[in-house]
């Protein structure tokens, strides 16, 4: 489960701690990107869990009233109040400012934003009822609970199954507001900075928040890249605190649009990143090696990726293998002497 948190506190507050990095001598630190995927070329995606299928993703609001099933956090709580007409309705509260029909406006928009960024679509559904994390129909339920004092988070996504085609999940694609936590449709225009609200907390912008979420269940990790919408905290040594929460942020980057073409497609040529990070480097060296003595045996994604040799024209030219002229040509591109 990741999470997106909004607040107003001061850069001062927070450190970013750098991972240090294990490169070999050939290569040559400080050009990567850092998107991330949790398949890598297999599973944890929507439809044919292999790479590069496209797939059709169903989604739907959560009936009003639904409770939380035992697969979710521990510290939520109460039913979901999107729909219900209430003080805490999310849609009721957006659209009393912005109009009727602004919520379900920027929940679309969110959704168009990744359909145009890889090979998939989205198509809304009448939700089947059940409680948050208990039915595998929809794809993508979108519901509101209270997700406890103190929270930050403005909202969760849960990533997609491990392979939807044999072992479905139902708690995969769920996502969840924060119904204690303050939202808007921000009126600024990309890197606007972001209102804010009560005590001084940032308002949550519902398009961009969805923007993150949606990527999260569609099977994107958190990235590094500052700029990126997917960025947020990825372990210990990059606790996210580099992200920029502070301003509208609803344009997906090179960063993000790569990740999910790396799980959907369609296929980008042959680059040498077998190791799905979105950059070739000793990593991907150490896999193809591994493939050309024998030791590890690619899917389809990796051999599509490694095939790299011959370059004919400095343009990679698949023969079919994987030798060691294609180790040799992402040796190369490691260190920055060939760029394809």
């Amino acid at each position: 489960m990741v999470a997106r948190v909004y607040t107003s506190m001061s850069p001062a507050v927070y450190r970013r701690w750098l991972p240090a990095l294990l490169v070999l001598p050939l290569f040559l630190p400080g050009t990567a990107t850092a998107c991330s995927v949790y398949g890598k070329g297999w599973g944890s995606k929507w439809d044919n869990p292999v790479w590069p299928n496209s797939a059709t993703i169903t989604w739907s609001f959560m009936t009003p009233g639904v409770g939380l099933g035992p697969l979710a956090p521990p510290s939520w709580s109460g039913v979901n109040t999107l729909g219900s007409g209430g003080a805490k309705d999310l849609r009721k509260i957006i659209d009393a400012t912005h109009g009727t029909g602004a919520f379900n406006a920027a929940v679309q928009r969110a959704f168009n934003k990744w359909a145009a960024a890889a090979n998939l679509q989205f198509m809304k559904v009448a939700d089947q009822g059940g409680n948050f994390g208990t039915v595998t129909q929809p794809d993508i339920r979108i519901g509101a609970f209270s997700f406890g004092v103190g929270d930050y988070a403005g909202a969760a996504g849960f990533g997609p199954p491990g392979n939807d085609v044999n072992f479905p999940d139902p708690l995969s694609g769920d996502i969840a507001f924060n119904d204690m936590n303050n939202f808007n449709i921000d009126p600024g225009s990309e890197g606007a900075p972001l209102q804010t609200g009560p005590g001084g907390l940032y308002l949550n912008d519902i398009e961009g928040l969805l923007i993150h979420e949606i990527g999260h269940t569609l099977g994107i990790g958190h990235s590094a890249m500052p700029d990126a919408v997917l960025c947020g905290y990825q372990s210990p040594m990059f606790d996210g605190s580099a992200c920029d929460y502070t301003h509208v942020n609803r344009v997906l980057t090179a960063d993000d649009r790569k990740a999910v073409k790396n799980i959907y497609g369609p296929a980008p040529p042959p680059d040498g990143d077998i190791s799905f990070d979105c950059i070739v480097d000793e990593a991907d060296a150490v896999l193809t090696n591994r493939i050309v003595i024998g030791l590890l045996t690619p899917n389809d994604a990796q051999k599509a990726r490694a095939d790299v040799a011959p370059l004919v024209g400095g343009t990679p030219v698949p023969d079919g293998q994987i030798t060691i002229a294609d180790l040799l040509v992402i040796l190369r591109k490691g260190r920055g002497q060939i760029n394809f």
